[in-house]
């Protein structure tokens, strides 16, 4: 009998350890994603809002990065007109759907977004989203709002659809689409009464994504007010790896030094809680009074040394002074790089990620 009782111990301890080496195998499976880099969040990264000038360093980083480590795929794509009409593709929506991008930053549903982008509507009819990237994806999050008296809608890649009630306490909802094969389309269909639609995250299992954040115009004191809750689960949605973040030059005739700081620590705050490593970017010098912008750069000097992240300044690669910029040709007016400063600036981007272990490590562990 004792026997008996010995061998069925094993044999339980035996089952309970394959289960767990399952277990461990299945986690590691769903751990497969790419490196997701998020970047923004004006113009610095983004470039003029309206303008012919497309002084963008992100056009020239992001193929570079993607060449070395791989293509993760589109990654974060808001619903959103402005970003379509200057990364390409092609968004068409029925008429009951608003933009958010023309709303006032602080009020619902914009504080629930991720950076002001999405699409809205109170009272669905049957409405529709239909989007078509210029690049390819095999898996894909759609991200909505959840919110009490929330409607409906169908969603679907491929052919196949999912149907999501959005009724629920206020947050983000995320769903996850069904399909594995590379494609480049979303429809989304039968929306019915109140629901905000905010974008999606589209991607590949290995390679590295560069997500643009916000764009031209855009102010830290803005994202600083985005509803918390709903940013920690943004960011756990995303799962970004690295944020290379430049904010402030829009915020100069509005926020003293010590208000910017404050500003820098609520938004990044939930950023730097979640593990996601952060580069500090100091902005290109501009013409006219420097006052302000000296000023935030002292501060990000700070962030940095506080909290241990990467920092990057613009004029070790464009020059100290407007003039010295402009002088070597750099300058398309007396704020932005033109297309020649924004390729130096991708150039001494992509070496400061190359020659810092810490970067070179983390592009290459996924």
């Amino acid at each position: 009998m004792k026997k008996w009782m010995y061998l069925a111990t094993i044999l339980a301890v035996g089952i309970v350890l394959v289960l767990a080496n399952l277990g461990h195998g299945t986690e590691a499976k769903k751990a497969k994603q790419p490196v997701h880099i998020l970047a923004g969040i004006d113009s610095l990264t983004n470039g003029r809002l309206y303008g012919s000038n497309k002084s963008r360093y992100l056009d020239d980083f992001i193929p570079a990065l993607k060449k070395q480590y791989g293509d993760g795929g589109p990654g974060y794509i808001p619903f959103d007109t402005l970003y379509f009409q200057r990364e390409g593709g092609r968004l068409e929506f029925s008429g009951n759907l608003k933009e958010i991008n023309d709303l006032p930053h602080d009020v619902a549903p914009a504080v629930y977004s991720f950076d002001f982008k999405g699409l809205y509507t109170l009272r669905g009819q049957s409405d529709f989203i239909k989007m078509d990237l210029n690049r390819s994806f095999t898996m894909a999050k759609l991200f909505y709002l959840e919110q009490g008296g929330g409607g409906s809608f169908e969603a679907g890649s491929g052919g196949h659809f999912i149907e999501v009630k959005t009724n629920g306490r206020t947050g983000l909802g995320v769903i996850t689409l069904p399909g594995h094969t590379p494609r480049h389309s979303l429809i989304i269909r039968h929306i019915r009464g109140r629901v905000t639609l905010f974008g999606g995250y589209f991607y590949n299992p290995s390679g590295v994504i560069v997500s643009r954040v916000g764009q031209g115009g855009d102010r830290l004191e803005w994202y600083a007010g985005l509803n918390k809750r709903t940013l920690i689960q943004w960011i756990q949605a995303l799962q970004p790896d690295l944020y290379i973040f430049n904010g402030g030059m829009n915020d100069r005739n509005w926020l003293s030094a010590y208000r910017y700081k404050a500003s820098l620590d609520m938004y990044l705050t939930p950023f730097l809680k979640s593990h996601c490593t952060l580069i500090l970017s100091i902005p290109n010098a501009i013409r006219g009074d420097e006052t302000r912008l000296k000023a935030y750069s002292h501060e990000l000097r700070l962030f940095s040394k506080q909290y241990h992240t990467g920092l990057i300044s613009y004029q070790d690669a464009l020059g100290t002074s407007y003039r010295e910029a402009y002088l070597k040709g750099y300058m398309a007016d007396d704020i932005h790089p033109n297309a020649k400063g924004a390729s130096v600036m991708s150039r001494h981007l992509l070496n400061y990620l190359n020659h810092h272990e810490v970067f070179r490590t983390l592009l290459s562990t996924k």
